[in-house]
């Protein structure tokens, strides 16, 4: 069959991606191990699309294009990516510095601290001349343990990052593909409110009119720039920008849509299929799917686990939570003894309650697990 697209994810695979994914004619999930036994024929004669950092690596090693890899290894390093934007952004001022050497740090100025590799949020830090660095060092390394259980240090720096300036705005992201002639298609945009509680960075994202409104003419504008100095074709992005004036690029991930299912939520919203569309080389018709719903928000929530609960004496109590919402769409929940989350959510919200959502605290919706009663005899 031709025009294949192969959706590759890796052994230990993601929660919330896989359970997620829209049944797609023409799309193979396949596991890392079996899509690197593939002949190279099959492989760079297709489209291909991960499902998450992890396996990245190994898919690139099978990628028969010096062009689109090199490309893709300059968003994928966070230092290499700020040099990418230097003619665009020539303000902005980065370097790498080593995990020992932060607390030499002389700060005049708001900065971002953050991996060179990373997701999730983790050990991504604001910093200025105020700040306890200790402190700050401290955390990262409190983070960065606690994740690399999880993540594998292709996905996560435990001792190099990239200290940035504090770009200004608010936080969204893109989800789209260039297609074979290189024209972009942006599949879904989110935006990125922070919650209340930062150990929560991700918890929540929406999409609706508004949203596309103030950020589809910038993201098409700077996909087209950009690529005319990476020349890619046939490949998914998941881009994260800051809105003020300007849409500044805060990191590209390629060859995957948003992580933990956050790319399917558009199926479940809008029944729109991203990996149809990138299949199909068409874009969603935004114009028509506005006009049906005007007003609604449709969210994206990440169920954490709790930053003070203990795993093996305590459960979270989906009941409790789940009164907080206004209409669920969509529902997965996660093993949470051994992921950093419980469950995602594909929500239908007021805005006032999206207000109220993100001033949750998760560990208010956690309960201890009852023991079993002994049987006396």
């Amino acid at each position: 069959m031709d025009n294949l697209l192969y959706l590759v994810f890796p052994k230990n695979a993601e929660s919330g991606a896989l359970e997620t994914i829209p049944d797609t004619k023409g799309m193979i999930v396949i596991q890392e191990d079996d899509f690197l036994k593939l002949p190279e024929n099959i492989i760079n004669s297709n489209k291909i699309c991960i499902t998450s950092e992890a396996t990245l690596e190994n898919v690139l090693c099978k990628i028969d294009d010096d062009l689109k890899v090199n490309a893709i290894k300059s968003m994928k390093d966070k230092y290499l990516f700020r040099d990418l934007l230097t003619d665009m952004f020539p303000s902005l001022k980065y370097q790498t510095v080593e995990l020992k050497d932060i607390i030499k740090l002389k700060l005049t100025s708001k900065k971002i601290l953050k991996p060179v590799k990373g997701c999730f949020g983790t050990a991504v830090k604001t910093i200025d001349e105020n700040s306890d660095i200790d402190r700050v060092i401290e955390e990262i390394k409190t983070e960065i343990k606690k994740n690399s259980a999880i993540l594998s240090e292709n996905v996560l720096s435990q001792s190099q990052f990239i200290l940035e300036d504090f770009i200004e705005g608010e936080e969204y992201a893109v989800d789209m593909f260039f297609d074979s002639k290189g024209n972009p298609h942006i599949v879904n945009i989110y935006y990125h409110p922070i919650p209340k509680y930062s150990e929560y960075l991700h918890m929540l994202y929406y999409t609706n009119k508004n949203v596309f409104e103030k950020v589809y003419d910038k993201a098409m504008d700077f996909f087209v720039e950009i690529n005319k100095k990476l020349q890619l074709k046939k490949i998914t992005l998941h881009t994260e920008f800051k809105l003020s004036t300007d849409l500044i690029p805060i990191e590209i991930n390629a060859m995957r849509y948003g992580g933990m299912g956050l790319g399917n939520m558009v199926y479940h919203s809008l029944n729109i299929n991203p990996y149809k569309h990138f299949q199909e080389e068409q874009s969603p018709n935004w114009e028509k799917i506005w006009q049906k719903y005007p007003k609604e928000n449709f969210a994206f929530l990440i169920a954490y686990n709790g930053t003070h609960i203990d795993v093996n004496k305590q459960k979270p109590n989906f009941q409790k939570l789940e009164s907080q919402f206004s209409k669920v769409l969509n529902k997965t929940v996660f093993n949470y003894q051994k992921q950093l989350a419980f469950g995602i959510y594909t929500l239908k919200e007021s805005s006032e309650n999206i207000e109220k959502l993100l001033q949750i605290d998760f560990n208010d919706f956690f309960e201890d697990i009852e023991k079993p009663v002994a049987n006396n005899v």
